[in-house]
């Protein structure tokens, strides 16, 4: 086998391999006999069928599957010895391929970039820093109250924090779409829990009253047949109700496991369980301060044929999130710089893992598995799913791993703590017991 190697750019390779005839038409001629052995012609019994009817027969299809296993296999042993770390497949073109001459054939593909991790002792990553404190206790506390309120029918006008039942139809062009409609559906005012201007209408109404009004849905809605329409929504108000918040008391207390029913005890709970969630938030935002930097401080050339792969990737999760028939439909100009974006990260944490000698914790992998499992009700299946499933599995041990670079970095780079408010780290909807 002969090779030569072209360099097509930074990262660009063109491979000419030449293998002799003689290997080529050894192999046609071995494959030929074996299925001498195998072959079943009309009027020639087993076996015995004289090898030129075998080589009329089937000398053209074996010679085209010598040809193409020849080209895979030399392509790998030609990268061994070159040394070569190639970038996705490669692109084969057959350049002589005549029965009797020498098999050549051109590979093109893309190598790796040689990186050179940074000096991390040299950067710095701002890391936010806060803490739980009383008001966010009884913030938490109250929402708990909020979904436990009595409530009772009230002869009024709808106001913000009345629970109302009603029925409605929403039309495009006075023709019903679909999921627009819904009888006795119950609603807290001023919640949020409508697309925004729709709350707005009900406040005033008393129970008993209709109301045709016009809304318009936000551009960016999840259901493209609404987003940016104008619709409208007719509305028969059947009861108005307000609510009262029950007291912390012994009842209240044990009803969330707390069997001495001491409030002391509850708000402890509370605090634990947003602490846990404040760190949580913060080891969030550390990691993508983290990414950040190594973004930031690596440059080098990206191979052409992993940004395609990615984009495509891509493009096809985004065609998945809207519900859409032909990814082909979105252009590569909505994806390649995220594709650049992980492209050079992936490579750069795996430079780190291979220099640093990094293994996956196994028991980080047991425990994250646990808590992905402690979210669902089938907890032992769950658990079984990771253990059986290879694929599975590996993707929970690439965040472990990737959790494992984001530690390792911590402890080189200098940290700048910055404080920050709670409230902007803990969304108030995540703030829960």
């Amino acid at each position: 086998m002969q090779v030569s190697v072209e360099e097509v750019g930074q990262l660009g390779r063109k491979m000419t391999i030449v293998v002799p005839a003689e290997k080529i038409e050894a192999e046609v001629t071995q494959r030929l006999n074996t299925m001498k052995g195998q072959a079943k012609i009309d009027g020639f019994r087993p076996g015995k069928v004289p090898m030129n009817v075998v080589k009329q027969r089937y000398e053209g299809s074996i010679r085209q599957e010598v040809l193409a296993d020849q080209m895979q296999a030399n392509y790998r042993d030609a990268v061994l010895q070159e040394k070569l770390r190639p970038a996705g497949a490669p692109t084969i073109q057959p350049e002589q391929i005549e029965p009797g001459q020498d098999l050549t054939f051109i590979a093109n593909f893309d190598v790796y970039p040689e990186i050179t991790v940074s000096d991390f002792t040299k950067l710095e990553v701002t890391v936010p820093v806060s803490e739980v404190e009383e008001q966010h206790i009884e913030y938490t506390l109250t929402n708990m109250r909020e979904q436990h309120k009595d409530y009772a029918e009230e002869a009024v006008a709808a106001e913000n924090g009345h629970r109302v039942t009603m029925d409605f139809v929403g039309k495009l062009d006075g023709v019903e779409f679909e999921g627009g409609k819904s009888e006795d559906y119950r609603l807290t005012l001023g919640g949020g829990g409508m697309i925004a201007g729709f709350e707005d209408n009900i406040v005033g109404m008393k129970a008993g009253e209709d109301k045709t009004f016009m809304i318009t849905f936000p551009e960016d809605y999840g259901n493209e047949q609404l987003a940016g329409q104008e619709a409208s929504f007719d509305i028969a108000l059947k009861l108005v109700e307000s609510g009262t918040l029950p007291e912390v008391d012994s009842d209240f207390v044990k009803g969330y496991g707390i069997e001495s029913g001491e409030e002391s005890e509850l708000r402890a709970k509370i605090k634990e369980s947003l602490e846990n969630e404040l760190k949580t938030q913060i080891g969030n935002k550390s990691k993508a301060a983290v990414m950040e930097c190594v973004i930031a401080n690596h440059d080098f050339e990206l191979p052409e044929s992993l940004i395609a792969q990615e984009v495509e990737a891509l493009r096809k999760q985004a065609a998945e999130n809207f519900q859409m028939q032909q990814s082909a439909d979105l252009p590569d100009e909505l994806f390649v710089d995220e594709a650049k974006r992980r492209i050079k990260l992936g490579l750069v944490i795996g430079e780190i893992v291979n220099e640093q000698k990094l293994q996956v914790n196994p028991v980080e992998v047991e425990q994250r598995i646990e808590q992905i499992a402690r979210q669902y009700q089938d907890y032992q299946q769950v658990i079984e799913y990771y253990t059986s499933n290879t694929q599975a599995r590996a993707s929970i041990e690439a965040v472990v791993m990737e959790d494992q670079v984001v530690s390792w970095v911590l402890s080189h780079v200098k940290t700048v703590e910055q404080k920050e408010e709670f409230d902007e780290l803990v969304k108030p909807n995540q703030q829960q017991q």
